[in-house]
C-alpha cells in the first residue's frame, strides 16, 4: 500500500509552484506525500499575517488520510510572527488535532542549520525587503548569526517562481563570505532543490533551502532517515 513506512501531510501556500514537484523528489519509497492549500499569494508582512489566521482550520482536510506527521509550508507563513512563533504554531496544530508530529518550514530550516551546527550564516532571497528583514530578524533570534541577507522585491508566488536555477548563483554570490557556516535560501516558491549540489561544490560548504529542510524534518519526525543522493549534504545527514 502507499504510505506503508509513513503518511506525510503538507500544507501549501495556495500559488506555490515549487514545493509539491520538490518535495515528490525528495520521497523515498514507501512514503507517501499528501497536500491541501491554503489561501495565500504572496505579498508583504500583512499579507502574510492575515494567511496566518486561516491556516490551522485548513489543515483539517489532511488529518482525513490520518498522517504521520504534518507540516506547514511556507518559510515566511512561519516566521512573520518573530521568534518563536514557529513553535507557538506548532502547539496551536497539537492542540486542535492531537499530539501529532509536525512542524512549520522555518522550524525545519532552523533544525537543519542546527544539525551542520551553523553559528553564521548568509541568506539569499526573493522576497520583498521587509519579509527579508523578518527573515533574518527570525534566524538571528534563534541564535545564529546573519552575516548577510539580500531580497528581489517579489511580492507574488507567481513572481518568484519566475527565478531561474540559473539566477541563483549569481544571488548566493551578493551575500555570501568566507566566513559563513551555512548558505541559507529562503523561499518554498523557489525552485532551488536541483541546484543544491551545484551550489555547495562552487561554494565550498552546505547550502540549505526551504524546501529541502522541511522535507528532511518531517521525514526524520517519523523515523525515516533515508540518505539521499543528489539534493545537497542535508540528505546524507540522519
Amino acid at each position: 500500500m502507499y504510505g506503508w513506512r509513513a503518511r506525510l501531510g503538507v500544507l501549501v501556500p495556495s500559488a506555490n509552484m515549487a514545493t509539491e514537484p520538490e518535495t515528490n523528489l525528495l520521497t523515498p519509497r514507501g512514503v507517501s506525500v499528501h497536500y491541501h492549500r491554503t489561501e495565500f499569494r504572496g505579498g508583504g508582512l500583512k499579507e502574510l499575517e492575515k494567511a496566518e489566521t486561516g491556516m490551522l482550520d485548513a489543515i483539517e482536510p489532511l488529518m482525513h488520510v490520518q498522517p504521520s506527521a504534518i507540516a506547514i509550508s511556507g518559510t515566511a507563513l512561519s516566521f512573520v510572527g518573530g521568534p518563536e512563533s514557529d513553535k507557538k504554531l506548532i502547539k496551536e496544530i497539537q492542540k486542535k488535532y492531537g499530539d501529532i508530529p509536525a512542524t512549520t518550514t522555518s522550524t525545519a530550516v532552523i533544525e537543519a542549520l542546527n544539525r551542520f551546527d551553523a553559528k553564521k550564516v548568509v541568506i539569499a532571497t526573493p522576497y520583498m525587503e521587509e519579509v527579508a528583514r523578518a527573515a533574518a530578524k527570525f534566524v538571528e533570534g534563534n541564535g545564529i548569526e546573519v552575516l548577510g541577507f539580500n531580497w528581489r522585491n517579489k511580492k507574488t508566488s507567481l513572481e518568484i517562481s519566475d527565478i531561474s536555477l540559473a539566477e541563483l548563483p549569481e544571488m548566493v554570490e551578493e551575500v555570501e563570505v568566507p566566513e559563513s557556516d551555512v548558505i541559507l535560501i529562503s523561499c518554498t516558491g523557489l525552485h532551488t532543490i536541483e541546484a543544491i549540489e551545484s551550489l555547495e561544490k562552487k561554494f565550498q560548504k552546505p547550502v540549505v533551502t526551504s524546501n529541502q529542510a522541511t522535507m528532511w524534518h518531517l521525514l526524520r519526525l517519523t523515523k525515516v532517515s533515508d540518505k539521499i543522493e543528489g539534493y545537497g549534504q542535508l540528505f546524507k545527514q540522519s
